[in-house]
């Protein structure tokens, strides 16, 4: 295995989140000969990723889109928040030219779909951690035509991500970061992340605004396109 990965890297902490026993040991098993990685824990859900994140703070996640207990793109974002600088790679049965996009656009750094030879995940493994995005060529293609379109376009309300959207509309309520922080499950620091991401992607200069801003959206004053 040490090998099959030609990047130069340092040593890097893994969490593997996946509700599937077999994937999680096969997984295992191919880092298991690469002294670069020390897979220093696993998640079977949403939460328990969320859990294992915060205490563990690996610099690489490999992670499942579909589990019982959580929306797989929500956990993507909210892995990012948490964790900015920990590099993740998706590894999916979904239909990686449906989702691959998705999964960029929430903040991952590669997709690997799981009717590929496992050893793939080591490939995705070696582009992100030497800071490249690890998708398929039509996946590739497809986010080039997206990013094209987006290109010199003002961020509006209709483009957040459906996260982004849920930590407005409860600003929007009334809730406190306390508040947001048990609602969504998360610490209030991550949350407090989102908050400065929704000003920074809104163009607007201070939480006040944000404020004013999400209020307007839960009441129906703004276009939501």
């Amino acid at each position: 295995m040490a090998g099959s990965l030609g990047v130069d890297m340092s040593f890097f902490r893994l969490l593997i989140v996946d509700d599937h026993p077999i994937v999680l040991a096969g997984l295992k098993l191919l880092l298991r000969g690469d002294g670069r990685f020390d897979v220093c824990g696993e998640a079977r859900s949403a939460q328990a990723a969320c859990i294992e994140a915060e205490r563990l703070q690996p610099d690489v996640i490999i992670t499942d889109l579909i589990m019982g207990d959580g929306d797989g793109l929500a956990l993507i974002e909210d892995l990012r928040a948490m964790l900015p600088a920990a590099r993740i790679v998706v590894y999916s049965s979904r239909d990686e030219t449906v989702w691959g996009p998705h999964v960029i656009y929430a903040g991952a750094h590669g997709y690997v779909a799981k009717s590929e030879p496992l050893e793939t995940v080591a490939v995705a493994l070696d582009r992100v951690m030497a800071g490249a995005i690890h998708v398929s060529e039509p996946v590739q293609q497809l986010l080039m035509g997206d990013l094209a379109r987006r290109r010199d376009r003002r961020t509006e309300i209709g483009d957040l991500s459906g996260r982004e959207l849920q930590v407005l509309r409860l600003i929007g309520s009334g809730a406190t970061l306390q508040s947001l922080a048990k609602e969504l499950g998360l610490s209030v620091k991550t949350v407090g992340t989102y908050r400065e991401r929704l000003k920074i992607k809104l163009g607007l200069d201070s939480v006040r605004m944000l404020e004013r801003h999400a209020a307007d959206h839960v009441a129906g004053r703004l276009d939501p396109s």
